[in-house]
Formats: C-alpha cells, sequence, structure tokens
C-alpha cells in the first residue's frame, strides 16, 4: 500500500530550521509542510509591507531558499507553505532571484492568491453583508477604523492543482494551516475535496485534515510544549519534528526521526489534538467539518503512534475573514522597584505618572500597570498576593503600556515621568533606552462570508 510521508517541520514565522534541514538530510520525508502564519503573524507582515510594499512575507523563507530548500529539492522533496503571507508574487520572485544565485536549476515555484479582500470590502459591502464580528455579532460597516488588511481562510482545492500541475515548491498566502496537508493528500491519492460528495470522501478529508492539524505546529507534536509530557525528560535542544507517514485510507502514523530528541507519544498527540478547535464534534475547516470524537489514538511503538477513525462532515457555508484594522499606538516600559517596601513604590510611581499624565496636554486611551511574576500575564484574572507579600518580595518589576492615536502622546508620557527616577520612591531603576514609543496597535475583526466570493489563484514561477 502507497505510503506518503510529510514532515511538519515549521510551526511559526521564525521557528528554528534545523528540524527541517534534519529531516531533509536523511531523506526523511516526501513533502515538508511548513505553516508560517497565525493573525498575529499577518499583523506583523502587514506592518513589514507598510514600510516595503515589496515585503508582507515572513522573511525567513530567504534562508530556507539559500539552506534548506536545495537539499530537500536534492532528495526529492516537496514543499508546501502559506509562507506566500500577504504577498506570495514577491515572495516568489525572491525565492527565485536566491535559488537562481545558488545554482538552482528546473525548479516550479506555485504561488496560491485570492485570500486577499483588502481592497474588495467596498464589493462586500455593496452586496448587503454587514460582516458581523464573530465574538459580539456587531456589524463591520461602517468602518470605525482604518483597514490594514483583510485575509479569507481558504482551503486545500488549490494546494491540490498547483501539486497536480508539478509545483516543486508552494508558496501560498493564507491557507488554512491544516488545509495544507489535506492538499498534499488530495494530489497523491486523488481525494476530491471542492467535488466532495459521499460519506468516504469527507472521512478521507477529515483524517488529512487532522493529520494536517497534528503537524501544523510542528515541534508541539514532538514534544515541544508538552504539559502531558512534563517534566519533559528527553532532549528538546535538538527535538525532531514530527512526521506522518499516511495510507490512501486516511490512517496514519505519526513518528519523528529516530536521530533527533523529542518524543512523539498518545500524550503528545492527544494534547495537540486539542489545541486550537473549539468543539472536537465539530472542527470547521474550509474544506470539511471535523468528528474527532471516536478518533484512535494509539501508541504502536517508541515514537510511533497511530491515528485513525477521523470522521468528517458537509464543509461549513461560508468562510472566515480576518479584518486588520489600525487602532493606534502603543507605548511601552519596564521599571523595577527593590525591597524593601517594593510594592509601596510601585503603587506610589503609578499614582504620581498617572496624576502627570492628567496634567497633560494628551489623550490616553488606556494605561496599564502590570507586575512582572505576578499579573503579567493573566492580568485581573490573578488572585493577588496581599500588600504584605508584595512588599517583602526581593524586587518587583512592572511593565506599563500605554495606548492612544497621537504619536507624539507616548513620547510625551514618557518623557514627563523621567523626573521620577529622582522625584519619585527610592530603590527603582529602568532599563535605559529600553522605552518602545508608537508600536502599531493593529486589532483583528473576525468574520464570515459566503464562499462564492472567493476565488483561489495559482501561478507559476519558473527556474
Amino acid at each position: 500500500m502507497k505510503t506518503v510521508k510529510i514532515a511538519g517541520t515549521q510551526g511559526f514565522y521564525g521557528d528554528s530550521p534545523m528540524g527541517a534541514m534534519m529531516v531533509a538530510m536523511e531523506g526523511g520525508a516526501n513533502y515538508l509542510m511548513h505553516d508560517a502564519l497565525a493573525e498575529l503573524t499577518l499583523s506583523i507582515l502587514q506592518k513589514d509591507k507598510i514600510k516595503d510594499a515589496t515585503k508582507g512575507y515572513p522573511r525567513d523563507i530567504e534562508l530556507h531558499a539559500k539552506m534548506l530548500y536545495p537539499m530537500a529539492f536534492a532528495k526529492g522533496m516537496r514543499i508546501v507553505t502559506n509562507s506566500g503571507g500577504l504577498n506570495p508574487e514577491a515572495a516568489a520572485q525572491r525565492v527565485k532571484e536566491i535559488l537562481e544565485k545558488g545554482g538552482q536549476k528546473n525548479i516550479k515555484i506555485a504561488t496560491i492568491t485570492g485570500d486577499d479582500f483588502a481592497d474588495r470590502l467596498d464589493e462586500l459591502e455593496k452586496a448587503g453583508l454587514l460582516l458581523e464580528n464573530m465574538d459580539d455579532g456587531k456589524p463591520f460597516f461602517p468602518k470605525k477604523y482604518e483597514v490594514t488588511h483583510a485575509n479569507v481562510y481558504i482551503g486545500a482545492q488549490a494546494v491540490k492543482e498547483a501539486l497536480d500541475q508539478g509545483a516543486d515548491l508552494i508558496l501560498a498566502g493564507r491557507v488554512a494551516d491544516p488545509c495544507l496537508a489535506l492538499g498534499i493528500l488530495a494530489h497523491e491519492f486523488g481525494w476530491k475535496i471542492d467535488d466532495a460528495t459521499t460519506q468516504e470522501d469527507f472521512d478521507r478529508m477529515a483524517s488529512g485534515i487532522t493529520i494536517g492539524h497534528i503537524l501544523e505546529c510542528g515541534g508541539q507534536a514532538s514534544g515541544g510544549n508538552a504539559y502531558s509530557e512534563w517534566p519533559m525528560n528527553y532532549s528538546i535542544s535538538n527535538l525532531g519534528y514530527p512526521i506522518a507517514e499516511v495510507q490512501e485510507d486516511g490512517s496514519a502514523v505519526i513518528t519523528k526521526l529516530e536521530s533527533q530528541g523529542g518524543k512523539v507519544s498518545r500524550n503528545t498527540i492527544r494534547e495537540q489534538l486539542v489545541y486550537e478547535i473549539h468543539d472536537p464534534a465539530n472542527y470547521l475547516t474550509p474544506d470539511v467539518t471535523v468528528d474527532l470524537t471516536q478518533i484512535e489514538v494509539k501508541d504502536i511503538a517508541p515514537n510511533r503512534v497511530s491515528v485513525r477513525n477521523v470522521k468528517g462532515k458537509p464543509r461549513p457555508e461560508k468562510l472566515k475573514l480576518t479584518i486588520g484594522q489600525m487602532e493606534g499606538y502603543t507605548t511601552d516600559q519596564f521599571i523595577f522597584f527593590s525591597w524593601p517596601y517594593a510594592y509601596d513604590k510601585l503603587k506610589m510611581f503609578e499614582k504620581a505618572a498617572k496624576e502627570i499624565w492628567a496634567k497633560l496636554p494628551i489623550q490616553l486611551d488606556e494605561t496599564r500597570f502590570s507586575i512582572i511574576g505576578v499579573n503579567g500575564i493573566h492580568e485581573g484574572a490573578v488572585k493577588m498576593p496581599s500588600d504584605e507579600e508584595l512588599n517583602e518580595r526581593s524586587e518587583l518589576g512592572v511593565r506599563i503600556v500605554l495606548k492612544h492615536k497621537d504619536k507624539a502622546a507616548g513620547k510625551m508620557a514618557l518623557q514627563s515621568t523621567i523626573c521620577l527616577g529622582l522625584n519619585g520612591p527610592p530603590g527603582m531603576i529602568s532599563i535605559p533606552g529600553w522605552g518602545k514609543i508608537n508600536r502599531a496597535m493593529l486589532s483583528l475583526w473576525p468574520t464570515l462570508i459566503p464562499r462564492e466570493f472567493v476565488k483561489p489563484k495559482v501561478s507559476f514561477t519558473e527556474l
């Protein structure tokens, strides 16, 4: 029976290339699947694109093009990634330049576009769509903020088509993470996607999505970031990324390179399965609704886990569209207070700073003082220690964050509190030069649109 091996070798923009390079060196897979995008990533890429219209893609593909891609191509591997980001054509051109400079020939690069709706929102408004927010149901129109980017999550059909036409490397836009794997498997096994009609079709697609979901976060499936395997008694400095050995019926064995660290177990796979899916009986993706309630996950050997019996249902009628909005800027600073009376000092500083800001000709939309190691992550959800206990800490660090719309406000606010270095409580220190002024604050508006508005396009660039 035919087996297709897909390695999930990138979990985010900036992930280490070493796991992928080891898979390529050992010829451990037929495909390298790189998932580089998230809502946060799109906002980061948009900031790049605002500065330079030729950017907007994850810049680590430049390193991959120099070091990883040639190694993978030499072993006959194909690479599927959504690292086209907000600018797939520019990404393809840059990768082509690097590969040609390195002497690569006969490489076919595919781009997948059609997810960008930044210039099509007026079209949606004219069609009578309200673009209700998925969280609170409020309509998007009339717009409150400037739109920075807008991308719809597209499915696996375009990935399949690009591979069917001989792509060695796919640089897609916002193809949904697990759909990268489904596109590979549909190409290899001839599975139906857009024309799926039978329960067998839905189950196969659901299996492909599940495999993609397991692989999409890279090292999370092979022992990284694992509460389920705590205290993680294995090497993480050379963690081997997960490899799915997939059969035509959609069943798979998840494993890793024997030469590398990490651990693939029933625990690590189960922990990844419930990550970011909300309802296990109805995991919604562009191509199929996945039912994980009957899935079988079994340890069959060390670092080998069997995954099977995934069920599928028809795909959702609408696709998710995420709209980025420019809400203003943030300014932040770190300040530390030493024992004794560390908390009293912090509160005195906070009171003085707010009184100073109230006298300035500036508008601060929000101010936050978060104590590192106390409520710096969970903020108001934390049960605060007593004042006495906080005062006995050897030191307390506070992160101050100001939200504002006027660029001048952040700089003026920070400068106005410098005097508290001598005028304020004793035993206080800041990090010289650390204050970050005017970080763009891009918020996200999640909504749904009818899928008939979305027309993915596959294009090619050849060396």
